[in-house]
């Protein structure tokens, strides 16, 4: 056969894999393909979030660094991130098929999830049609569809990068050194480029426990040295990868300081807290039940999602049916369903697929290999993190002592991780299976005992859903209340909630007897093949079959044709309202508008809003990663309405509910600009001082003054630790005296002050320390912390020119790493491929001068029976 004859044959099932892993991915997704759109509420976010910084990107070439658009400024470190000199950014963004700012085609996350794992499977030389099924399983586990309809986009990347990270590590510590160097610094460099570092600090525990696990087999084979090696150049691997991602991991350290995940509160409320991060209560709240966690078998053990749709045939529909309400809104009421009933407030099932637990079960009894039991352990560990409080003695301790984990948050999310390693053990039982690596006999005694533990948990959730469970859910009286209201009679409520309780036991147990037959059906085959009815490729393709039947349609259920919008109502997503609209017209560049209305995102909370963000300057906005300081002034001033604190925030235009209910703008006469003179300075001695000097009428009663009447036109409230500073500073101001904004960019701001007399001025702008810098007439000076999150500046007499200008030195220094790291990742993949073709060549070399008597396969020794 010729060279070109051998590379075709080598490579065709590669290429023909990756083709039905497109095909897969366009027809799971078509309808992104036929001009909709996911209607993704994050995604949709983080547009918002990063209009003005997009803006500043297309205009400059680099990102803005500051963004006065949401919560009245902020870094966007984590808001938008935008590198110049990450050259891995840029190949992760066309592998994405991504274009900045706009949103993701999902097809691209579930082609991405494949491929990766797909590269996970040959590292372990496992057989290419097997590692397509488990790359298809692992797509398709029901997480993914669940956070990609809900536009987690950074999470999403991270999971479906981890499987080839995971393939690179494991193929160095399998004799493939360089190649798995090159590989895992690739892998790691999208990883890391992704973003979402709970995901990430996931999977660097699990990189370091496979590290531990391959030494222990390491000491047994007394291959020390050749571990050593293989861990030195992943290291050497993971200091480039890192580097390329330099300029976001050094501004993200350095805003963590600042922001709500650096718990670094100044207020006395919080001095409880033994650890720096979130609150306990707050980090905890998406735990995963214990019972839970077996929806990885049984997807709707607990009823699904708090919105299913059930349709007019389920005993809900029968019930408002009987009931006289029209066939057409009981087909509307029965659209959207809370059938979910366990112990958060809503969520929707983790399901793994009821054949890959099955083989994962299996995987325990038949791999001779020790590491599966590593493998499994480390699974179990991510199970035990993902019931956050409900095994407290683990993840309490976790919480309060273990380096960064008091930074997240969610932790049902650690089930991430054994999603990809449930498909590992599952395609690594299969790849001995058909390599006969267990003996016919084994192999039925061990499928029968695989098959009794997975399909009899099916049939003891079958008798516990009609015998033990309650299905009583935390927010059933709510739904009693609220369906009782709406036909005015209480009784009726209640048999309405017996009625959706009677769903929510069907739907148990339709998941549980379809989970069963899919055990029985894979068991099957396998069976099938132990007893030599059919062969080996017949027993792959019927298991690949099984599986796609089994976890496609759950996937579908989470992401489907109605989580789609047209382009028409896509681009209604991004058109200002009326009001809007009216605000735009002002020809004023810098002002704050605070929105306390319905923006169309589904959101009244103005603190959990993004949209207002995509057309004004936004007192309030959505993001988990706020300021400490601005999250205080909310929980203390803000969220009262402080008409003061609004008045110094630079409120310009309030908008607030109509008579009826349509949006109408409120213009505030008392908004104070951009800066202004003070004459009089409140000193504080500490946080809370400083909180409740501030306190002053809210808007619903903008004369009640009995907590307090601050006046932030003329008083400043400042720390005590800022009198040195000042060194008794005597200041004033006259009738004529004005600070005006010349110039407004992100980035950069300009004023002109001019006073008869020495003055103290308070600018809008939110304090931050690390990267603003301000001259005076070009002269560098120190700005100061006011009125708890402002900034403020001794000014001397006469005419000035104030610049503040945002460029942390962290940027330009994570930059350089970036640049150096990108060319040292570069040329260690480039040196990990030519030494792999070199070696590769010298074995060919050395195979073609070899014997043909030589060269014949010497088959495995079969035990005669």
């Amino acid at each position: 056969m010729t060279q070109s004859g051998k590379a075709t044959k080598k490579y065709l099932p590669h290429l023909i894999i990756v083709a039905i892993f497109i095909v897969i991915s366009v027809l799971f997704c078509l309808p992104a393909f036929q001009g909709n759109t996911l209607n993704q509420h994050d995604t949709f976010s983080w547009m918002y979030s990063a209009k003005e910084n997009q803006d500043y990107l297309a205009e400059h070439g680099r990102d803005a660094l500051w963004t006065n658009t949401i919560f009245s400024g902020m870094p966007t470190a984590l808001i938008d991130y935008n590198p110049r000199t990450n050259w891995y950014h840029k190949v992760s963004g066309a592998l994405q098929f991504h274009k900045p700012g706009q949103a993701h085609n999902p097809a691209a996350f579930f082609l991405l999830a494949m491929l990766s794992f797909y590269v996970l499977m040959n590292a372990l030389r496992i057989n290419h049609w097997i590692g397509a099924i488990g790359a298809i399983a692992f797509a398709f586990s029901s997480y993914n569809p669940i956070i990609i309809s809900a536009g987690h986009v950074t999470k999403m990347l991270d999971i479906a990068f981890l499987p080839g990270l995971l393939g690179g590590v494991l193929l160095a510590y399998r004799d493939k050194v360089w190649l798995g160097a090159a590989l895992a610094g690739l892998f790691l460099a999208f990883f890391i480029d992704a973003g979402h570092y709970q995901i990430i600090y996931y999977g660097m525990m699990v990189v370091f426990i496979f590290a531990i696990g391959q030494l222990v087999m390491a000491i047994q084979k007394k291959k020390i040295k050749t571990w050593a090696f293989a861990s030195i150049a992943l290291a050497i691997a993971a200091v480039f990868a890192v580097m390329t991602s330099s300029s976001r991991l050094i501004q993200t350290q350095e805003y963590s300081k600042f922001s709500t995940r650096g718990g670094n509160s100044e207020l006395n409320v919080q001095e409880d807290s033994k650890s720096k991060g979130l609150e306990r209560d707050y980090a905890f709240a998406w735990s995963n039940g214990i019972g839970e966690s077996f929806c990885v078998l049984v997807p709707n053990l607990y009823g699904g999602g708090p919105a299913e749709d059930i349709g007019p045939d389920s005993h809900f529909g029968q019930k408002l049916a009987s009931l006289n309400v029209q066939p057409q809104i009981v087909e509307q009421i029965t659209s959207s369903v809370p059938l979910y009933w366990g112990p958060q407030s809503y969520t929707q099932p983790i399901y793994f697929g009821a054949i890959i637990v099955f083989l994962t079960i299996l995987s325990l009894f038949v791999i001779k290999n020790k590491f599966k039991w590593w493998i499994a352990g480390t699974a179990l560990f991510f199970f035990a993190i993902s019931v956050g409080n409900n095994f407290s003695t683990l993840n309490y301790f976790l919480f309060d002592h273990f380096p960064l984990m008091s930074k997240f948050r969610t932790p049902s999310m650690a089930l991430a991780i054994p999603s990809i390693l449930f498909p590992l053990l599952g395609m690594w039982a299969l790849r001995d299976i058909f390599k006969e690596k267990i003996s016919k006999e084994q192999l039925l005694k061990k499928l029968k005992l695989s098959v009794i533990i997975t399909g009899g948990l099916c049939v003891v959730i079958l008798l516990a859903s009609v015998t033990v469970m309650e299905y009583k859910g935390n927010n059933d009286t709510q739904i009693a209340e609220q369906y009782g209201q709406a036909f005015n009679n209480p009784e009726i409520g209640k048999q309405l909630l017996n009625s959706i309780r009677e769903d929510r036991a069907s739907a148990v147990q339709k998941d549980a007897f379809r989970s069963l037959i899919f055990i029985l059906l894979a068991g099957g085959v396998l069976y099938a093949f132990g007893a030599g009815k059919v062969k080996k490729e017949l027993a792959i393709a019927g298991i690949g079959l099984f599986i796609m039947l089994d976890e496609i349609p759950v996937a579908n259920r989470f992401l489907n044709k109605d989580n789609y919008m047209d382009d028409y109502v896509y681009e209604q997503q991004f058109q200002p309202r009326d009001v809007d609209a009216q605000i735009m017209k002002d020809p004023d560049p810098y002002y704050r508008v605070f929105d306390l209305t319905n923006t169309g995102s589904g959101e009244m909370n103005p603190f959990n809003s993004a949209k207002p963000s995509y057309f004004h300057k936004s007192i309030g906005g959505y993001s988990a990663t706020k300021m400490e300081i601005y999250k205080e002034l909310i929980d203390g001033q803000l969220s009262r309405f402080n008409t003061a604190v609004l008045n110094m925030l630079n409120m310009k235009y309030l908008i607030v509910p109509g008579a009826d209910k349509k949006p109408i703008v409120q213009p505030n006469p008392n908004a104070l600009g951009n800066a202004w003179f003070v004459s009089e300075i409140k000193w504080a001695n500490n946080a809370n001082e400083a909180m409740e000097a501030m306190n002053a009428p809210g808007l619903s009663n903008p004369m009640d003054t009995s907590n307090g009447n601050f006046n932030p036109a003329e008083v400043v409230v400042l720390r005590t630790d800022l009198k040195d500073k000042l060194n008794n500073y005597s200041f004033g101001k006259d009738e004529h005296s004005s600070i005006r904004l010349n110039t407004y960019a992100p980035d950069k701001l300009t004023y002109t002050s001019e006073n008869s007399q020495p003055g103290l001025a308070v600018f809008s702008d939110i304090y931050y320390p690390d990267g603003w810098t301000v001259t005076v007439d070009g002269k560098e000076v120190e700005m100061l912390r006011a009125n708890y999150v402002l900034r403020a500046l001794p000014l001397p007499a006469g005419k000035h020119e104030i610049v503040f200008s945002f460029m942390p030195s962290s940027y330009k220094k994570g930059e350089n790493l970036a640049l150096i790291g990108s060319i040292l990742l570069t040329l260690l993949i480039g040196a990990g491929l030519f030494f792999t073709f070199k070696n590769k060549k010298e074995e060919d070399e050395k195979l073609e001068s070899t014997p043909a008597a030589i060269k014949t396969e010497v088959k495995p020794h079969k035990k005669s029976k």
